[in-house]
This record gives C-alpha cells, sequence and structure tokens, in this order.
C-alpha cells in the first residue's frame, strides 16, 4: 500500500523509479491545463454515494468475489470451489484497482487500461473495454500478428486506472490516470451500464485520480490532486459551482483548489459534499438547489477554498493529527463520517467519527497499527496484520483476535451471513469463526501480499 506522499510509477523491464510532485498550475475548467513535476499519493478507495446501485448485492450462491494480481475470481462458499476465474493477461505483476458490484454486474478495472464487465455469478464478460490514454481524442496502438495488443506496449502505459468504478443508475463513471511525464490524457469516462457503450469522456486536470468519483445532487464530482471537478452526469459538461474561475484573466490569481491534495475517498449525503485532504483535514460542502455554493462568486480571485472558508458549512481541522491513513477510506454511518489518522505525537493510528452535522471530533479509537479496515454493515473491522479488530459504531472495542501467521490476513475482512469473518492469507481462503473462536480453511489457494496491489474481498450472500 502507497503511503499518503507518494505515488510511484513503475516501468517494465527497468529498475527506475519516478517520483514527482504536483506543482501549483493554472487551470482552466474547459481546457485542462496542468504542470507536473511530483506525484503524491496513491490508496485505496470504498465509497457509498446518493443513488448509486452498489448496495444490498445478492449471488445465486453463497460468494466470495475475490482480485488479486489481475485475477478476478468467484468462490463457491456453499461447495468450497472456485466457480469461474477471469487472469488479465496484461497485469499478472499487480493491479492498484477495486471492483464494484451492481445487481449481477461486477466492473473490474485494470492498471492495463482494461475495464471489464462480467456476470457476477456465471464470470460471462458482458462488455469490455481497453483505453490507451488518449482521453477524449485519438488513441495510437500496436498489435501482434494476432491482432492483439502487444503486451510491451501496454506495459508502457501503464497505470491507465488506479481507482474504483462509481456504478449509478444505469451508468458506470470511471477516471483514468497514465505516467505524468506521458502526452496521454487522463480523463472521466461514462459508460452505460449494460452495454459498454462510452457515452461520453472528460479530460481531468491532473493524472492524480485515484478515487471512486460521486454522485451527488445529479452531478459526478472528481478529486484530482488539489483540484474539485464537477460535472453534469448526463452531458459530462465540466460545470462551475461558484468559485473563482478567471485564473486565465488575472495574472498573479491562482484558480480554485484546496491547499492540500484531497487525497481522501469523498462522500454525499444527498445535502452536502464531504471532502478530506491528505493532512486529516475534512470539510463539508453545502450546494444549493442549482448546485452552487451559497457564496458564489466566479470573478472574485479571494472566493478560493484557500482564502474563503465562508464557502464550507465547517471545516474539522485537529492539531494532534499528522494525516490520514494511508488507504484513503471513508464512510458515512448513522449520521458521522468514519476515517482512520495518524497522530502527531503517537505512533498508534487511530479510526475516528466526527459528526457530520457540524464536524466536531464525536470519538477517536486508538489501534496498535491498521494495515487494513472497512465499515462492514455496522461494525468496523480493522487489522495490522497480526491482530483483528471489531469496533462498533460508537468507537467501543468489542473484540481483539490474534492470528497466528499461517491466519495473518493479507486482505480486507468480509462478515458473512453466520457474522464470521472471512479473508484471504498466503495460504488460502480463511474463516473465522466467532462463537468458537476457530480458524477454519475453506480453499487452499497461494496467494502473496505484494506493495503493488491491491487485495480485495467481498461476500456476497445468497438470492
Amino acid at each position: 500500500m502507497l503511503a499518503p506522499k507518494q505515488f510511484i510509477f513503475h516501468f517494465q523491464n527497468s529498475s527506475k523509479k519516478i517520483s514527482m510532485m504536483l506543482l501549483n498550475s493554472k487551470l482552466k475548467k474547459s481546457t485542462a491545463k496542468f504542470i507536473l513535476a511530483s506525484a503524491t499519493s496513491a490508496l485505496m478507495f470504498l465509497s457509498c454515494n446518493n443513488k448509486t446501485t452498489e448496495e444490498n448485492v445478492t449471488a445465486d450462491n453463497e460468494t466470495l468475489i475475490v482480485a488479486t494480481h489481475g485475477k478476478v475470481m468467484n468462490i463457491n462458499l456453499e461447495q468450497n470451489k472456485i466457480q469461474w476465474q477471469y487472469q488479465s493477461k496484461y497485469n499478472p505483476e499487480g493491479n492498484r484497482n477495486l471492483f464494484s458490484i451492481s445487481d449481477s454486474l461486477l466492473v473490474q478495472p485494470f492498471e492495463s487500461g482494461e475495464l471489464i464487465a462480467f456476470n457476477v455469478n456465471t464470470g460471462k464478460i458482458l462488455w469490455q473495454d481497453h483505453i490507451l490514454g488518449g482521453g477524449g481524442g485519438n488513441e495510437d496502438a500496436v498489435a501482434t500478428a494476432d491482432g492483439q495488443l502487444d503486451t510491451a506496449f501496454v506495459n508502457t502505459k501503464k497505470p491507465l486506472f488506479m481507482t474504483q468504478p462509481l456504478i449509478a443508475e444505469n451508468n458506470v463513471y470511471i477516471t483514468s490516470t497514465n505516467q505524468p511525464q506521458s502526452s496521454d490524457v487522463p480523463a472521466l469516462y461514462n459508460f452505460n451500464k449494460k452495454t459498454g457503450e462510452k457515452i461520453w469522456i472528460e479530460n481531468l486536470p491532473t493524472v492524480f485520480n485515484l478515487y471512486k468519483p460521486v454522485l451527488h445532487k445529479d452531478f459526478i464530482f472528481v478529486n484530482s490532486a488539489v483540484y474539485l471537478n464537477m460535472y453534469s452526469k448526463n452531458e459530462g459538461t465540466n460545470t462551475s459551482y461558484g468559485t473563482f474561475d478567471g485564473a486565465d484573466e488575472f495574472p498573479d490569481a491562482q484558480p480554485n483548489q484546496f491547499a492540500k491534495p484531497i487525497y481522501v475517498q469523498m462522500q454525499s449525503d444527498g445535502k452536502r459534499l464531504f471532502v478530506g485532504d491528505e493532512n486529516g483535514k475534512f470539510y463539508a460542502l453545502n450546494f444549493q438547489d442549482n448546485n452552487s455554493l451559497a457564496n458564489a462568486d466566479i470573478g472574485n480571485p479571494n472566493n478560493t477554498f484557500i482564502k474563503n472558508p465562508k464557502l464550507f458549512d465547517w471545516i474539522f481541522d485537529d492539531p494532534s493529527i499528522s494525516s490520514a491513513h494511508s488507504d484513503g477510506n471513508a464512510y458515512l454511518h448513522d449520521g458521522n463520517l468514519l476515517f482512520a489518522i495518524n497522530q502527531k505525537d503517537k505512533t498508534q493510528p487511530a479510526i475516528i467519527a466526527i459528526d457530520k452535522s457540524n464536524g466536531k471530533l464525536k470519538w477517536k479509537t486508538e489501534l496498535k497499527g491498521i494495515e487494513e479496515w472497512r465499515l462492514v454493515g455496522d461494525k468496523i473491522i480493522a487489522t495490522d496484520g497480526e491482530l483483528i479488530y471489531l469496533l462498533s459504531t460508537d468507537g467501543k472495542i468489542t473484540s481483539t483476535i490474534k492470528t497466528e501467521k499461517q491466519f495473518a490476513p493479507i486482505s480486507n475482512i468480509e462478515i458473512d451471513k453466520n457474522d464470521d469473518l472471512i479473508y484471504a492469507t498466503e495460504q488460502g481462503i480463511v474463516k473465522y469463526e466467532v462463537k468458537t473462536k476457530k480458524f477454519v480453511v475453506l480453499l487452499k489457494q497461494t496467494f502473496k501480499k505484494e506493495y503493488h496491489d491491491y487485495f480485495q474481498v467481498k461476500y456476497l450472500n445468497k438470492k
């Protein structure tokens, strides 16, 4: 998992690593001009957005979906066998992307630029696309004699996706990335959920598009480094929400942007949009019926997120916090905004809850360490790679489970229909039976935990 201030791109057949830093740039909304000199972060990202269709998904059998190293697997938990699996030939070394599921549709992006929609029960490919970094323009490709894309060529393009798709209504929205020094163009794509047809493409201001887009009041929001962009969901029009929009006409003015990269998964409750930055600050934006902010003034150079705090309903800023946790996860639950942080004067990270109505801290729970954490139903599950913590959503630790090496989790942890824990280890798929306090191996399978792979599992109950 990458630390908040690292976004490292790898070249095939080379040990060279390039870390680059994002410089301030003057951004014109219609043309997405930017200057990049370094990357600042990469992480995992999950969310629940209003009007999405990704909740309460079931399957034909009790199922665990597994994604790792460019492979997607459906494990039938009733028979403890692999129902189907797919391996991308372009991504065996790792894939820093997360899938999304809606109804019987599983959509998995790959760093190679593949976007594949599977039937979650059968593994049938319903549609697929392969972007190559052209954004809304033309794309060149190198093919082999049999007409397939050349693997070496594809490797030079990576990463093209490092995110998670948003499935909302009849659409799949996803952001792309690319090598900062390349001439490729990062973009926001809108695909038809049923057919895979590209409905529209809009270029983005930077390559740092690492999080699932958010649907808020019929607009799609994207956090791209320090920029927050808004697009009409049907046409993809890049629309102003009322902040300063005249940097090209004022030579010394900065375009509207946040002070720090907003490298946390955004959330929406339908009324407010909640935006977090890499330093652990959170902001609440309240959009009016026309999706403009209350203090709208596009011609005032001081009407920016940095210079005008009145643009926010509230700002959460705790001096004891040094940074947001590297995974960038955030959730809305029961009136609270949940996310994980690192502390300035303590080595222990913590999970905290902020009252979404006023931005006040509700509770903070310190843990020995956090490698993975998720909100699963009404429980918070975290692990430091050795201990598994179960927390209630009021911050109380209800159970601490010690795992021996063979049962140490290398994926996120899910909860099955019996409230048992299920996850991946290096030896296979394991269940921890809460009542008996026993570990049970459900499926023996060799898995690897690696820095450049997001290991994701998702439990689906039977219909």
